[in-house]
Order: structure tokens, then sequence, then C-alpha cells
């Protein structure tokens, strides 16, 4: 009798344990450091269907010794899902049931990313790595300070203001007056951070933009979009509930930059104002005054640093799985959610923080998801600035807002946040979301790009430039490898971004 039991037993858990790895296979780790690779757990997501046409690259075969590119990694026992494939420092299991059995892949996710960061020296990783030691060892004033403090530091007059916006969002603003106050208005000059950033990224150098326009005699509004540190709340949802956080960069575009511009010329007291974008802030931009027409009489000019509009091209690992024909579309919507943008470790490992670890050489600036996201140029930034910019950012954002980035890779266009055909149907009248058309952004716009940005490519940039109706500037930036960060922490960028938009605006009058 016993022995039956004990048999009932091992068929039952075996079973289950069949179904559990068929049905709910471990997904919690794509990628592994070299060295920290548990291989008894190191699991790649489900088979699914082949999904992309990618163009051939000339790969060597896994089997010559000389294969500068891939080398397959022999274990005496195999992942479950396949074995183990290195390419350039970056793990990941292949096989059968492996969303990567075509090395294509992964070239075509991290390859330009990575062949921007090879100009990084070892003294340079090494700067880096000892300059978070210092601040492990003494904290920064800065790293702990909000927009108002930094800016009373700094001896700027700072007010806030709460903005409410017509779907229940309360919105944080910061008004910063003019250096020296003189008895006509200030021009007015809106200032809108990017993709997981907030106010505080115009606030981190001694001569970061907003400081450099408020000398110069401009009345400065720092913006902040629903979801970032200063604008987490609503008149009836919380942000600990996922309903707080479902909106895309739509809601920031046709909600946030509506109410904070009208309120921000409502308080000067004038009738437009100069704008200025950082990587999301101008893509809310272009799809405001692409669809709303009355915008365009409140803005004088229009500044897009990096601008984010079309993705085709972009270098951003996560942003290029992210994409809806990317094989790791699947597991990477599963592992997101539809709240909060929370990654865990290793998920930010798998997006980019393995490699990024790999050339940086330092495991806390490549746990940051910003630096993972974004790219990281060592070469132009202060290395005691970095731990700084790592306390301000990432400073809040939704799933749907990187989502709707990687539904313009896949597009190649910018369109609403794309529900699915079934809802898409419901909301917009379509299967298909309706496209922004930047052929009707009819407001002056000054374009500052440059050549290694992980986020708005060049390539991408032209395209915007040719469709735009009117561009007054469009400028490269002429230091080589400057990134999408750069624009407002590079050491460089007061003298090759900042001097030159200030003098853009007082050339204006």
């Amino acid at each position: 009798m016993k022995t039956c039991l004990l048999l009932l037993c091992f068929v039952a858990v075996s079973t289950a344990n069949l179904l559990r790895q068929q049905f709910f296979p471990q997904l919690d780790m794509v990628f592994q450091p070299l060295d920290n690779i548990d291989y008894q757990n190191f699991f790649a997501r489900p088979e699914s269907q082949e999904r992309l046409n990618y163009d051939d690259y000339p790969l060597p075969s896994s089997k010559e010794k000389s294969a500068p590119y891939f080398t397959k990694t022999i274990q005496r026992e195999s992942p479950k899902y396949g074995d183990v494939i290195t390419w350039k420092g970056i793990q990941i299991a292949a096989g059968p049931k492996s969303a990567f059995n075509d090395k294509k892949h992964i070239v075509r996710i991290f390859d330009d990313a990575y062949k921007t960061l090879q100009h990084i020296t070892d003294d340079k990783k090494k700067t880096y790595h000892e300059a978070y030691e210092r601040f492990e060892q003494n904290n920064s004033e800065d790293a702990n300070m909000n927009a108002t403090q930094l800016l009373m530091k700094h001896q700027y007059s700072v007010e806030e203001h709460v903005v409410r916006t017509d779907d229940g969002y309360i919105l944080t603003v910061f008004r910063v007056l003019p250096r020296e106050h003189k008895n006509v208005k200030a021009p007015v000059v809106f200032l809108m951070h990017g993709l997981l950033g907030s106010a505080d990224d115009w606030l981190l150098m001694d001569k970061s933009l907003a400081y450099m326009l408020a000398d110069a005699g401009y009345e400065v509004w720092l913006g902040n979009a629903r979801g970032s540190k200063y604008s987490r709340k609503h008149v009836s949802k919380h942000p600990a509930q996922a309903d707080f956080w479902k909106f895309s960069i739509d809601e920031i575009a046709h909600h946030d930059l509506p109410a904070m511009i009208d309120y921000s010329l409502q308080i000067s007291k004038q009738q437009k104002l100069f704008y200025v974008g950082h990587s999301q802030g101008t893509t809310a931009f272009f799809a405001l005054v692409s669809t709303r027409p009355e915008y365009r009489n409140k803005i004088a000019m229009m500044y897009a640093l990096a601008p984010m509009v079309y993705m085709t091209n972009t270098r951003s690992p996560l942003l290029r799985m992210m994409s809806p024909n990317s094989p790791f579309y699947d597991y990477l919507q599963h592992q997101f959610g539809n709240g909060e943008l929370k990654l865990s470790k290793e998920l930010v490992h798998t997006i980019g923080g393995n490699m990024c670890q790999n050339q940086i050489g330092c495991k806390h600036i490549c746990g940051n998801v910003n630096f993972v996201v974004t790219g990281i140029n060592p070469t132009n930034m202060d290395a005691d600035l970095v731990p700084v910019i790592m306390s301000h950012v990432p400073a809040g954002a939704s799933t749907r807002q990187i989502k709707q980035f990687g539904q313009a890779v896949a597009a190649n266009e910018l369109r609403k946040y794309d529900f699915g055909a079934e809802t898409n149907t419901q909301v917009y009248g379509n299967s298909q979301p309706p496209r922004y058309n930047m052929t009707d952004v009819k407001v002056p716009v000054a374009l500052y790009y440059s050549d290694e940005d992980w986020m708005a490519h060049p390539w991408d940039v032209e395209r915007l430039h040719q469709e735009l109706p009117d561009v007054r500037d469009f400028y490269r930036i002429p230091d080589e490898h400057f990134n999408h960060m750069d624009f407002q922490f590079s050491r460089r960028a007061p003298a090759v971004v900042n001097q030159r938009l200030v003098d853009s605006i007082r050339n204006y009058h």
C-alpha cells in the first residue's frame, strides 16, 4: 500500500513539474554577466513565432576557432532551453525553445550601441569607478536636493506652482525668475524634460541651460510630466494603483503640455513662449502641435534637443527589443506589465546592463536604467557628476511610454498608442492608430542632434528635418561621441548646445 502511495506521489509531482515547465517557464533572466552565470537557472523565454526579416550579416561559423564574433560555450549540463551563445560579452541561451535561434537577432539588437562604446579607455573606466566609490563615502549634497533647493543653492528666485490637467492629474511646475529683474516683461522659455526625467535634469550642472537662460534675462518654466517625481498626484487615483499609470506619450502631449503651457503664459501675462524639449519632451511637443492648431500661435520657436519622432534606426537595445516585430517583445510585455516602469536588476542586465558593465566597468552605473536605455559617454561627462545624476534619474514613467517608442520602431512612423486592433477600433475608429503628421507642425523649429545618440539616430532626425515645414536651424553637434544624455550633462553642453540656444533666442527678437 505504501509503495502504491509513493508511486502515485511520484507521478503527481512529475506531472506537475512537466506542466509547470511547459506552461509556466521561468522567465526571470535572459542575459547574465560572464563571471556570474548560474546555468541551472539560466532560461530564455518560450518558443515564439519568427517575425523578423533582418538583413544578412557576414557572420563566421561558431565552429571556427578564429571566429571574432561568436563563441559557443560548452558546459557539461546545458540550460534547459538551449546552449549558451556568447557575443562580445553578451550571453544568451539559444536552442529549440529559445527566442534566439539565429545569431543575427543579437547583432541586430546590440551591435550599433556596442560600437559607440569602443572609444572608452581603461583609465576612463577606472576614473568612473573611483568617482562612485568617493560618492558612497562622501555623498554630494546635490544628490539629495530637489529642484527648489538646487535653484536656491545657486541663488535663483524660484516659485513652485501646481497645475491640474483636464483629466485630473496634478502637476508641479517651477518658475525661475530672471537673475536681474527689469521693468519690462521677460520673454518666457519653457523647458520640458525627456524620458525618465524631471525638472531636475536642467539643474544638475553649474552651467545648466536653466541657469544660463535666467542669467540672460529670461523667465524660465520647468515642466514635469505626469508620473515623474513632481507629478505623482491625481484627484481620484493613486500611484500605487495600476490605473494611475494608464497613460502614454499621447496623454502627456494632449493634457499635460497644454495645461502647463497655458498656465505659464497666464501667470507671465505673455502671448507666446519659447519651447525647449529634450528627448520625449520633443515627442510630446510634436504630437501636440501637429494635432492642436491653436497651440501654434502660442509658440515663438521650438528647440528640439535630441528629437525623438522617428525611431526606425534607434540604437537603444531596449527600444529594439520592445518593437512588436522583435522576438523579445512578448517576453518584455509580460515582464513590464501595465503600470509604472520598474525593472528588476535582472531585467536591466538583460536590456543592456551586461553590455554596459563590460564596457564601462562599473556595475553601479550600469544598474541605472536611464544609462542602460539611453547610453553613456564617459568621455565628456564629469565622473563626479554621474552619481549625482543617478540620484535624480530615473524619475518615473509608465510602461506605455516605453512601449509607444517600441511601436514607433516597427511602424516606421510616430503614431498614437497601439492598443491592439480590437481596442483601436473602439478608441480611434480604425484597427490601426492614427499617425502624427509632421507636416502639420507649423511653427519655427530648431533641431539639435548628434552622431552617436542612441535614441535619436541622425538618419531619423534627417527624415524629420525633411518633413517639418519650418526648420530654422539644423544643427549637428560637432563633438565626437556626443550621446543622448550629453545634451544636458556633458561638460561640453554649455558651449556646444546651451550658448547657441541662448543666442538664438536673443537674436529672435
